[in-house]
């Protein structure tokens, strides 16, 4: 019988610990988001999803079905909004949307879209998505049920990638082991109090909304930090979206040879967020 040391050491038997030790880590980040007939929790408040989009015709369609098809929806429904704040776009992304929701409009910017989103809602909780991102079905019941603590002002959760295998298993590792996730808190899969929201006076509008950096600092980081200062803010690593894997400038913006797509071609303009 062949040692297990000499197994585990071989490539063979790395590889096999590996992807054994990958499995149970994306198992424990996604089996409770996927049980649709998990218990519901009572919603502890009116709540606002609100979405902002710009160019999105090729996904928002995707992004809004999975929301609409909330396990929590179908039990609590009078208790739900959800609002697309159409970035001025030029495609047919607030022509789908209409069909699905409420659509409003905003100056260009994403923190503009987003601020604008709060401030039209009707929620007490204000839920932040993407407009390219998947949400299982118990992704907004595993959210949502922390506001019933009254020190809880805000919950936000990991995003996990579609498309590249090995990028996939990157995040699964990163959001399981690496501290970093907890401390940002992502606009795609994020909640918080409106009335926190407006005590913090929201996101700092004056940041540059076409420099990536500064927008995810100001609303991954900064907020988060200041929603901290008043309140209780959760991680809650069992309710993962999943959003698409998409170059985000980089190299692409400063080599013309490499943009291909019109996702790409709106970064190097300046007119993606």
């Amino acid at each position: 019988m062949t040692n297990i040391i000499d197994t585990i050491t071989t490539g063979a038997g790395i590889t096999s610990i590996f992807s054994y030790a990958t499995s149970r880590l994306y198992d424990r980040l996604t089996t409770e988001v996927y049980n649709r007939n998990a218990r519901i929790y009572s919603p502890a408040g009116v709540v606002s999803i609100v979405i902002p989009a710009f160019n999105e015709e090729e996904n928002i369609l995707t992004t809004l079905k999975s929301i609409l098809s909330q396990n929590i929806l179908y039990k609590y429904k009078d208790y739900f909004e959800c609002i697309v704040v159409d970035n001025k776009s030029t495609d047919r992304t607030a022509e789908i949307a209409k069909q699905y929701c409420q659509v409003i409009s905003a100056p260009r910017g994403k923190l503009n879209a987003r601020d604008a989103g709060i401030k039209y809602a009707s929620g007490d909780i204000i839920v932040s998505c993407d407009a390219d991102c998947y949400y299982p079905p118990n992704w907004l019941n595993l959210l949502i049920r922390h506001f019933h603590r009254k020190d809880v002002v805000a919950v936000h959760a990991p995003f996990l990638i579609q498309g590249n295998f090995l990028v996939r298993i990157g995040y699964v590792w990163a959001v399981s082991l690496s501290p970093i996730s907890r401390y940002r808190m992502s606009g795609s899969n994020s909640a918080f109090l409106k009335s926190a929201y407006l005590a913090v006076d929201g996101f700092d509008l004056s940041v540059d909304q076409f420099d990536r950096i500064s927008i995810a600092s100001e609303e991954e980081v900064y907020f988060r930090r200041k929603l901290c200062s008043i309140g209780t803010v959760i991680y809650e690593v069992k309710a993962p979206c999943f959003t698409s894997m998409r170059p985000h400038g980089g190299k692409a913006q400063q080599d013309q040879r490499m943009i291909s797509t019109s996702y790409q071609k709106e970064i190097v303009r300046g007119e993606r967020f």
